[in-house]
């Protein structure tokens, strides 16, 4: 096997290992928010301890990053993917923080399980799932088109998340009891986490639009035309 075959191999390998860590980081988002939707404890419990696997799972491709800059000395292009990829597991293993923060409000919900629940929230639960979901097919396929996509949708994911801050703080106000103003925190908390979701997501999207182009730029959605 030639330097170039066995260097082209190991990036191969190392960008399996992203969309790997991309799907645990999917699924564990996925029972997390199941978890908040059905108020249910034993499966937060199960999207809190899967936390592990994922930072191990991270860790393990930025190991195997590192010896391939140390043993091939990539250069270029091929430098450039390993450094996105760098940078890309952070940014999911951050979004598997977040799915385990997720599913620890879960408990204090259930402590006022009537308490209302902005509809806003149910939609920053599918946004910010499918933000990640395009986003990781946007890396498999190089889809620079589809990365922007995915990250212009964060304008709208911060939009719902303002919503769900105003609303959760006049329930607050009104909340005669303390287990109702906890259930309501817990509410503001699980949007605040979906809203960092999008932030993240985000990133993501703008380092495999790094990969595909060589430019990196922050990604910054049109702002509505004002009246």
């Amino acid at each position: 096997m030639s330097p170039r075959e066995q260097l082209d191999r190991k990036i191969v390998e190392l960008n399996t290992s992203v969309v790997a860590l991309g799907k645990q980081v999917e699924d564990q988002l996925k029972q997390a928010v199941q978890a908040l939707e059905s108020l249910d404890v034993a499966l937060s419990r199960q999207v809190i301890a899967a936390d592990r696997s994922v930072n191990a799972a991270r860790y393990a491709t930025e190991d195997a990053c590192c010896r391939v800059i140390a043993t091939e000395q990539p250069a270029a292009r091929d430098l450039r993917a390993i450094i996105a990829v760098l940078n890309i597991i952070v940014d999911l293993e951050r979004i598997g923080d977040k799915a385990k923060d997720l599913a620890e409000v879960v408990p204090d919900v259930l402590k006022s399980p009537n308490t209302p629940r902005p509809q806003e929230l149910k939609q920053m639960e599918h946004l910010a799932m499918v933000m990640l979901g395009e986003c990781m097919q946007a890396f498999v396929s190089g889809n620079v088109e589809l990365a922007r996509q995915a990250a212009n949708r964060h304008q709208e994911i911060h939009t719902l998340y303002m919503s769900v801050l105003h609303q959760t703080i006049e329930y607050m106000a009104d909340a005669k009891k303390e287990k109702k103003v906890t259930a309501t925190y817990g509410i503001l908390q699980a949007a605040h986490h979906l809203e960092r979701v999008g932030d993240l997501v985000t990133n993501v999207a703008e380092r495999v639009i790094y990969i595909a182009t060589g430019s990196i730029a922050e990604i910054t959605p049109a702002e509505p035309d004002q009246p």
